[in-house]
C-alpha cells in the first residue's frame, strides 16, 4: 500500500513537472513563432505597404491596453488578445506603447509587435521638395502625401508670431521652407513640418560662409530674397552666379530687376503667359515696376542658389535674355544695344525650332 501511494505520487509530480516543461516549451514558442495567418490580402480598411505585404496600423492616442488588444485581434494582426496583453503586463511593457502609425506584418510575433510599439519606430513616408517652390506649391506637393489643411498651413507660414517660434526674424517662412529630401511621420500636423524644414534650412546656414559683402549690405533677409530670384532665373545652375552678378550690379545703379518671375509670384501664376495688366500690378513683388529689391523671397532657394547669391563674380553684365535654342542657356551682355541683338537671335532660334515665324516673348530682363 505504501509503495503504492509513493508511486501514485510520483506519478503526479512527473506530470505536475511534464505540464510545467511544456508551459516553458510551448508558450515562449508562440511568442516568437511567426504566423501563417491570416493572409495581408485578406485584412480590409488597412493599406498594405506591397513591398513586404505590411500593413499600416495606427494605434489612437491613450488607447486602454483592452483597446488595443483587442483591434488587433480584431484586425487579424494578432491571434489572441488576451495573451497579448498579459505579455505586456508581465513584461512591463505595457505602459511604453506608442501612439502613432506602425507598419506590422501578420506573421510577426509577439515578441516582435511589441518591440515595434514600444521602440518608437513609426511608419514614415520620403518625400522630396524640390527648389525654388513657393510655400502653396510646396502644400500642393505634401498634400499628396499628407493630410494637411490648407488655410492651416499658409496661415502658419504667415504668421509672424509661429515664424518667430522657428528663430526667423521676419513676417513670413516664405523662403525658409529649405527644399530637400524628407522622411517625415506618416502622419504629420502643418506646425510640425514647417519646423522640419526650417530647421534643416538652419543647418544649411551653417554650412555657409556669411563674411560677403552681400550678406553685410543686404542682411539675411535681402540675400535670401536675391537668392530665390537667381533660383526662379537660373535655368542651368552654372548660370547661377552670372544671373546673380547681374542683379546686383543692376541693384547698384538703382536699376529695376526686371525679373518676371517676381511678377508671377505676385499674381501667383507659376507659368502661363503673363499680360500687360500683371505687369503693371501694383504689388511690391513686381521688379519689372519697382526698383530694388521685393520684400521678401519669392520662392524656397536651394544650395547652390545661396551660395550664388552670396559671392557672385565680379562683372559688368547688365542683362541677359533666353537662348531659346533648347539648351535652356541665356545669353549676357553689358549694355542695350547688345542685349537687342541678343534678343533678335533668340527669336530666330525659336523661329527656328518652331518652324514658324510668329513672334513670341521669352524671359528676359529689361
Amino acid at each position: 500500500m505504501t509503495k503504492r501511494k509513493k508511486s501514485g505520487l510520483t506519478a503526479s509530480k512527473g506530470l505536475i513537472l511534464f505540464l510545467c516543461l511544456a508551459s516553458l516549451i510551448i508558450v515562449p514558442s508562440y511568442l516568437f513563432i511567426q504566423k501563417s495567418e491570416p493572409k495581408p490580402t485578406s485584412i480590409t480598411g488597412l493599406e498594405i505597404d506591397p513591398s513586404n505585404a505590411s500593413i499600416l496600423y495606427q494605434v489612437q492616442p491613450k488607447v486602454s491596453l483592452n483597446e488595443l488588444s483587442k483591434d488587433l485581434e480584431s484586425k487579424g494582426l494578432i491571434t489572441h488578445a488576451k495573451l497579448f496583453k498579459y505579455f505586456l503586463i508581465l513584461s512591463r511593457q505595457d505602459k511604453k506603447i506608442r501612439a502613432g502609425y506602425f507598419y506590422i506584418n501578420p506573421s510577426n510575433s509577439i515578441v516582435d509587435l511589441v518591440y515595434k510599439l514600444t521602440s518608437g519606430k513609426m511608419a514614415t513616408q520620403t518625400i522630396t521638395i524640390p527648389e525654388g517652390k513657393a510655400s502653396w506649391e510646396i502644400y500642393t506637393i505634401l498634400i499628396s502625401r499628407f493630410p494637411l489643411d490648407s488655410l492651416r498651413f499658409d496661415s502658419l507660414v504667415h504668421s509672424p508670431e509661429f515664424t518667430r517660434t522657428c528663430k526667423i526674424d521676419a513676417n513670413s517662412l516664405e523662403g525658409y521652407l529649405f527644399p530637400d529630401t524628407y522622411v517625415l511621420p506618416w502622419k504629420v500636423s502643418e506646425r510640425d513640418v514647417l519646423k522640419v524644414m526650417v530647421d534643416r534650412f538652419h543647418d544649411v546656414l551653417k554650412e555657409v560662409d556669411l563674411q560677403s559683402p552681400v550678406y553685410k549690405q543686404y542682411g539675411l533677409h535681402g540675400w535670401l530674397t536675391l537668392a530665390s530670384i537667381v533660383e526662379k532665373e537660373a535655368a542651368v545652375p552654372s548660370e547661377q552666379c552670372t544671373i546673380a552678378g547681374v542683379f546686383l550690379n543692376r541693384l547698384k545703379l538703382g536699376w529695376s530687376l526686371g525679373a518676371d518671375p517676381t511678377v508671377r509670384f505676385a499674381v501667383r501664376k507659376p507659368t502661363g503667359p503673363l499680360f500687360v495688366s500683371d505687369l503693371e500690378n501694383n504689388s511690391p513683388y513686381n521688379t519689372r515696376k519697382f526698383t530694388g529689391l521685393p520684400p521678401g523671397p519669392i520662392c524656397n532657394p536651394g544650395r547652390g542658389a545661396l551660395k550664388a547669391a552670396l559671392n557672385p563674380p565680379v562683372s559688368n553684365k547688365m542683362f541677359f535674355v533666353a537662348k531659346d535654342d533648347g539648351s535652356r542657356e541665356h545669353f549676357f551682355s553689358v549694355d542695350n544695344s547688345g542685349h537687342l541683338k541678343y534678343k533678335n537671335v533668340a527669336a530666330a532660334n525659336r523661329t527656328r525650332r518652331s518652324g514658324t515665324s510668329l513672334p513670341t516673348k521669352r524671359k528676359s530682363i529689361h
